[in-house]
This record gives C-alpha cells, structure tokens and sequence, in this order.
C-alpha cells in the first residue's frame, strides 16, 4: 500500500543562527542546521518515492 501523492511540499525548517563567536557554539549550531536540512531532504525524498512508486 503507497502513500497518496502529496501536492504541498513540505515547509523548510527553521535553521538555528550560528553565533558570531565561540567557536563551539559554531559548530553546534551548523551540526543542527545540517542536520535538519538533511531530515527535510529525506523528507522530500520519502514524498517523491511515495508519487512515483506508486
């Protein structure tokens, strides 16, 4: 059973600001910001498997 197709994508997360120093903080902010831009890719890729897999 396939998901139905979905006509909305879905919406961009909110990336957390990286602050302008500590160099921690830094890479804790990009580790979030990338990690949630990968969960919307594979969240898109999850929708378009689901239209075309049919």
């Amino acid at each position: 059973m396939s998901a139905p197709c979905v006509a909305t994508r879905p919406v961009a997360p909110a990336l957390p600001a990286v602050p302008s120093h500590g160099i921690f903080e830094q890479v804790q902010a990009l580790l979030a910001r990338e990690q949630l831009r990968a969960a919307h890719v594979r969240q898109l890729e999850a929708l378009l498997d689901a239209c075309s897999g049919g």
